[in-house]
């Protein structure tokens, strides 16, 4: 969903989606004009789905306020098999490459 123009209206429709979803595990909604307002709201609306399954949210280029910062930070506690990628530039801090996990009972295609 990078690059999209995603308005702030429609991230924050996209987190009415993200406050009951179970399965998605990548989200990159980066380079698209939600403001701090659409960011705090995926934020929020992920932060309250206790069951989701997100790993990635990148959400760079992406102008926010201190508000959005404060939020972004405080999520590593509340969920931390999330990484939140808010920056342009490469932070050492950040996996190399993000490889997300595998289901715990991925399909199998023997018999097919």
């Amino acid at each position: 969903m990078r690059n999209n123009r995603i308005s702030v209206s429609g991230a924050l429709k996209l987190g009415l989606g993200l406050q009951v979803n179970q399965t998605l595990r990548i989200l990159i909604i980066s380079k698209n004009p939600i403001r701090s307002d659409g960011c705090v709201g995926l934020l929020k609306s992920v932060r309250n789905n206790k069951s989701s399954a997100l790993e990635l949210l990148d959400v760079s280029d992406i102008q926010v306020s201190r508000e959005c910062e404060d939020l972004a930070s405080s999520m590593s506690e509340i969920l931390p098999g999330l990484c939140i990628k808010r920056y342009t530039s490469r932070r050492k801090d950040w996996p190399q490459a993000f490889t997300p996990s595998q289901p715990a009972s991925a399909p199998s295609d023997s018999g097919l």
